[in-house]
C-alpha cells in the first residue's frame, strides 16, 4: 500500500469517527463532495475533521488554510495531508 493509499484510508476514518456516521470508512467515496455528499459536513464538523486530523499528523492546520476547497473530498483532504507531512526517511534492509 503506497503512502497515499494509507492517508487516504485513515483520512476517511477520520471523518467518519468526527461525523459520527454511521458507515464503514470504506463506504466513502474519496472524491465525493464532503459539503453537500453522504457525509454531510458542515462548519462544526468540519472542524472536528480538522482537530482530528492536527492530532493524528502533529501538525496545526493555519487559519489561512481552512477554505471550503479543502474539504471538497476525501481526496483533497489526504492531498493536504501528505503536503503537509514531514518526508519520512526509507530505511534498507
Amino acid at each position: 500500500m503506497s503512502e497515499e493509499e494509507r492517508v487516504i484510508e485513515r483520512v476517511r476514518e477520520l471523518v467518519v469517527t468526527s461525523l459520527q456516521l454511521p458507515v464503514e470508512a470504506a463506504q466513502i467515496d474519496v472524491d465525493e463532495p464532503l459539503f453537500g455528499g453522504d457525509a454531510t459536513v458542515d462548519s462544526m464538523g468540519s472542524l472536528e475533521i480538522v482537530a482530528a486530523i492536527e492530532r493524528e499528523y502533529g501538525f496545526q492546520v493555519p487559519d489561512d488554510d481552512l477554505r471550503v476547497e479543502l474539504f471538497d473530498s476525501v481526496r483533497t483532504l489526504s492531498a493536504y495531508v501528505l503536503s503537509r507531512r514531514e518526508p519520512v526517511a526509507e530505511t534498507g534492509s
